[in-house]
């Protein structure tokens, strides 16, 4: 197999937290008075900075710093976070990796500390050998640069090293880090998006299984 180094994202890829973030986020938009957003609507606008995306949906942060909206949605979400599950096949396919030799690691626009304390909730932590999530850019914005840290910690070359994700946000860190880079689309980009990108696109991680064990 050519990729020796999986970088998994978390939200979306290997966290089935869809159709909770929309949720939270319509219950926002009503107490703005603003009309809610399908999950359809929201696959195809979402991206960061999360900013652009509030104000794309009809946030005004000429009335209220986006912070609020932020710490609004992250609260919601961490009240409610043990009520979700894993994607379909992530556990079993971060597993067999395990078994093959191939190490892992994931990489997030979550606040560090909490994503050590998602991963270990689903028990995924004996099985990924390096986990970071936001230290240094501010939330909503992005994680080039915990990437870039992320790869200085790996002794594997880039050439075998390949990004999973579900979102525009994660091919953009791929380019900005070098690496390759397979997008599932059951998370928060819709297919069009995505296959726009020019990167291998699946229907879910059994399908990127099936395709990166036979590369």
């Amino acid at each position: 197999m050519k990729y020796k180094h999986i970088i998994w994202d978390w939200n979306g890829t290997l966290l089935n937290d869809l159709s909770l973030c929309v949720t939270i986020l319509n219950q926002s938009l009503s107490k703005r008075n603003i009309p809610a957003i399908t999950i359809q609507a929201y696959k195809e606008k979402f991206l960061f900075p999360i900013k652009t995306f509030y104000e794309s949906i009809g946030f005004d942060f000429d009335k209220e710093p986006f912070e609020n909206t932020n710490i609004e949605f992250h609260d919601g979400f961490e009240k409610q976070f043990k009520t979700l599950a894993l994607q379909p096949f992530a556990k079993e396919t971060i597993i067999q990796f395990n078994k093959s030799d191939i190490t892992q690691s994931v990489l997030s626009a979550t606040l560090h500390d909490k994503l050590v304390e998602q991963i270990g909730f689903f028990n995924l932590d004996q099985y990924i050998q390096n986990i970071a999530g936001l230290k240094h850019t501010p939330s909503g914005y992005g994680k080039e640069v915990e990437g870039e840290e992320l790869l200085m910690g790996i002794d594997i070359p880039k050439s075998e090293t390949i990004i999973v994700g579900d979102s525009l946000l994660d091919f953009r860190v791929s380019q900005y880090m070098g690496v390759d880079c397979a997008l599932v689309h059951n998370g928060h980009n819709d297919i069009n998006r995505l296959n726009n990108t020019g990167a291998n696109t699946f229907s879910n991680i059994k399908d990127f299984y099936n395709w990166i064990t036979n590369t």
